[in-house]
C-alpha cells in the first residue's frame, strides 16, 4: 500500500491512487469498467431498435435510454482509461503513480448530473402524465437528485482520511435522496391510476426497484472508511458499476417492456404483435373505440 499524505493538500481524492494491486485485483478492477461500459454501448442499440415496436407519444422513453447509455458509456471509458494509466507494475504489483494521472471517481459523478434527470423523466413520460404534471413532477425530481450529486460529489473529496467531510456529506446528501423518493413515489402513485388494469402494478414494482438500486451508492460511497486494501478497491468499483447499470440499463429494459405492454393493450398493433397478443390488443382497440 503506498503510504497516505496526513491532509488532502494533494489533490489524491480517491483510495485507489493509495493501493497496490495484485495482478488479479488489478484485472478484475479493468475488467468490471470494461464490463460496464461494453454493455452500455450494446444495449444504446437495444433501445433505439425498441423505440419502433412504440407509439409515437412513447418513443421518447427508449430514445433517452439510448441517449443515457451513450453519455454513461463514454464517461465509464475515461475510468477504464485512467485505470490503465494511474497503475505501473512494479515487483509484481500494480502500484498507482505518484506524479501525473491519478484515477478519480468524479466522472461518475459528472456523468450522473446529465443522466439521471434524463432518467427521472423518463419515469413522469412513461407513466403517461398530463403536460403540465409532468413539468412539475419533472423538475422537482430533477432538483432534488441534482443537489444529492452535487453534496455527494463535494463529500467524495473526503476520501481517504477525512470521515469527517465524507460523512457529514454523505448525510446532507441522503436527505436530498429522501426528498427524491418522496418525489417519486408522487409519481408513481400518478402512475398508477393511469395505468391500464394489466399493467397497473408495474409503478409500485419500479419504485421498488427504484429503491433498490439506487440504494447501492451510498453503500458505494462509505466503503473507503472500511480500509484501503486491494479488494476494497475492487469491490468498491463492482458496487458501484453494478449500480449504474441496474439504474440505467435494467431500468431502461422495465420501463421499455412495461411501454410496450401498455401499447399493446391501448391498442398499438406494432407493440400487440411484439408481445404476440394480436387478439387482445384488438379487443382493448375495440373497446376503446365502444
Amino acid at each position: 500500500m503506498v503510504s497516505m499524505p496526513g491532509n488532502l493538500a494533494t489533490g489524491l481524492s480517491s483510495i485507489e491512487n493509495y493501493v497496490a494491486l495484485t495482478a488479479g485485483q488489478y484485472s478484475m478492477g479493468a475488467l468490471i469498467l470494461m464490463v460496464s461500459y461494453g454493455a452500455q454501448v450494446a444495449f444504446a442499440l437495444f433501445f433505439l431498435a425498441s423505440a419502433t415496436q412504440l407509439p409515437p407519444r412513447y418513443r421518447i422513453v427508449p430514445v433517452l435510454s439510448a441517449v443515457v447509455m451513450v453519455s454513461s458509456s463514454i464517461s465509464l471509458y475515461r475510468e477504464a482509461s485512467l485505470w490503465q494509466e494511474t497503475f505501473t507494475f512494479i515487483d509484481g504489483l500494480y502500484v498507482p503513480l505518484t506524479e501525473g494521472t491519478t484515477f478519480s471517481n468524479v466522472y461518475r459523478y459528472g456523468n450522473w448530473l446529465i443522466t439521471v434527470p434524463i432518467l427521472l423523466t423518463q419515469l413522469a413520460i412513461a407513466f403517461g402524465l398530463e403536460r403540465s404534471q409532468l413539468h412539475k413532477r419533472a423538475m422537482r425530481m430533477i432538483i432534488a437528485a441534482e443537489l444529492m450529486i452535487l453534496t455527494g460529489l463535494y463529500g467524495q473529496f473526503g476520501e481517504p482520511g477525512d470521515w469527517v467531510r465524507l460523512n457529514v456529506w454523505g448525510v446532507i446528501s441522503t436527505v436530498f435522496f429522501i426528498w427524491l423518493i418522496v418525489e417519486v413515489r408522487g409519481v408513481v402513485r400518478l402512475g398508477t391510476a393511469s395505468s391500464p388494469a394489466p399493467v397497473a402494478a408495474w409503478p409500485d414494482r419500479i419504485f421498488y426497484y427504484f429503491l433498490a438500486t439506487w440504494g447501492l451508492y451510498p453503500i458505494a460511497y462509505a466503503l473507503p472508511q472500511l480500509g484501503t486494501s486491494g479488494d476494497l478497491v475492487v469491490w468498491r468499483q463492482f458496487v458501484f458499476s453494478v449500480a449504474d447499470l441496474s439504474t440505467k440499463m435494467l431500468y431502461g429494459i422495465i420501463l421499455s417492456r412495461y411501454l410496450l405492454r401498455r401499447s399493446a393493450l391501448e391498442g398499438y398493433l406494432p407493440a400487440a404483435e411484439a408481445l404476440d397478443t394480436r387478439p387482445q390488443a384488438s379487443a382493448a382497440a375495440s373497446a376503446n373505440k365502444d
